[in-house]
């Protein structure tokens, strides 16, 4: 009985020795006039730019007002076989002070981006070629461009334009974006 009483006590002081040796993280917490718009904790994925560049990492942890991140560089590699398969050829590991971040950039409307790049690009080729052939082609020929058709190819030139640059907004800390550093211990 005396063995299975100690041993239980002993068990217990582990666990408590244990949950006491794992540190909590702080959270980061950017805000928009006051409204909390997004919480960073570790795990989450940041992407967000500084005076000197743009960075894209994993939070490690938040502690003593920095941010422990670790970016990982990825890259096509050839194989044995004769193809490139995506490997990770380095990782980062940095700390950041979070005063240092200036803006953070959104993820939200990449595939706006991409779809308003594809239709600018479509669109210019298919201005240029529909000018090129309105003006040297005989009119009611076969390949005469009608003036509807150059015109439409130009609107979707502006419209993919205006796809483009409406996909990359940033938040920049400020007046209207506040960036909060919450300690939790």
């Amino acid at each position: 009985m005396r063995l299975l009483f100690t041993v239980s006590v002993v068990f217990f002081f582990t666990l408590c020795m244990q949950s006491k040796s794992f540190a909590q993280s702080d959270l980061l917490i950017l805000k928009k006039n006051g409204r909390t718009m997004q919480t960073f904790f570790p795990g989450s994925n940041l992407h967000f730019s500084t005076a000197i560049r743009q960075y894209d990492a994993y939070i490690t942890s938040i502690n003593k007002d920095s941010i422990f991140l670790v970016q990982y560089d990825i890259r096509y590699v050839p194989s044995n076989m004769g193809f490139n398969i995506v490997d990770t050829v380095a990782r980062y590991n940095f700390p950041i002070y979070y005063k240092d971040i200036i803006a953070f950039n959104k993820y939200k409307g990449s595939f706006i981006k991409g779809s308003g790049a594809g239709l600018f690009g479509g669109g210019i080729l298919l201005t240029t070629a529909g000018l090129i052939t309105w003006i040297f082609a005989k009119p009611n020929t076969r390949y005469y461009a009608r003036p509807e058709l150059v015109g439409a190819a130009a609107a979707l030139t502006g419209i993919g334009y205006l796809m483009m640059i409406s996909g990359g907004k940033e938040y920049k800390l400020g007046k209207k974006y506040t960036l909060s550093y919450i300690n939790v211990n």
